[in-house]
């Protein structure tokens, strides 16, 4: 480490990350492979989106992406049997129906996966399994764009200081499991202002660092993050943020 700079009389309050209160906690649930630090890891005591896989974490929200809604039959072709399963951009189905000839009348979907590029419209339709040929489908897709992230990057284990020569670091390196926080009460800093308890916490959607202000007036850049000031501090002083503990309505919790 650096040559000390400067002489502390006390202990610090708190660390940016770290669990504030003894007060009850609530975090994001994730899958069977957990919530995996992306390509650049993911910065501690700041904001964090699961990507479009569900499982990779960074501190910038997923770009746009589309899923399939539902499959139609554009064009029959013929050969297909029932319970033969198609592919197009975006999933794959299963023929339901089928009239004379093999010629598809019904699809149902079997599976979706996100895409970057709008999937909506009518393409060709590759067999999976079977013979038939010639089925055409359109599509249409739901749109998902930026929203509040899905927690707070908690300060729960040991990150790894990589770079060369490095003194600190308060970054999770790429492939650490990482423990989002979507409710308690954490310690946190605030970059931009001075932060005033009762204040609405912003997250920015370039590094998910923290910014403060009146409830319903959402700073350029940054998305509401459901968490309030329980105490505040000067600009790059240690405050404190909550959330509520309680499930949200259509949440991963």
């Amino acid at each position: 480490m650096g040559f000390p700079s400067k002489i502390n009389y006390n202990w610090a309050k708190g660390f940016p990350g770290g669990i504030a209160s003894a007060n009850p906690r609530r975090s994001a649930i994730p899958g069977p492979m957990g919530f995996i630090a992306g390509a650049d890891g993911v910065r501690v005591g700041a904001f964090a989106w699961v990507q479009a896989d569900g499982v990779t974490v960074l501190n910038t929200p997923p770009s746009t992406y589309y899923t399939v809604a539902s499959v139609a039959v554009d064009a029959g072709g013929t050969g297909y049997a029932v319970g033969d399963t198609v592919t197009f951009t975006g999933g794959k189905a299963t023929v339901e129906t089928i009239a004379t000839g093999g010629v598809v009348s019904a699809l149902t979907i079997q599976t979706t996966s996100p895409e970057t590029a709008n999937p909506a419209g009518t393409g060709v339709a590759t067999t999976t399994n079977g013979s038939g040929t010639g089925l055409t489908v359109t599509t249409t897709s739901t749109e998902t764009a930026s929203s509040a992230p899905t927690g707070f990057v908690l300060r729960d284990q040991t990150g790894l200081i990589t770079t060369y020569l490095g003194e600190s670091t308060m970054v999770l390196p790429s492939g650490f499991n990482v423990q989002l926080m979507t409710g308690g009460d954490y310690f946190a800093v605030s970059a931009t202002a001075a932060a005033t308890t009762g204040q609405a916490v912003y997250a920015s959607t370039t590094d998910g660092t923290l910014q403060t202000g009146a409830a319903g007036t959402v700073p350029d850049g940054t998305v509401a993050t459901g968490f309030v000031v329980t105490q505040g501090g000067a600009a790059g002083s240690t405050i404190i943020i909550s959330g509520a503990v309680a499930p949200i309505s259509g949440s991963n919790e």
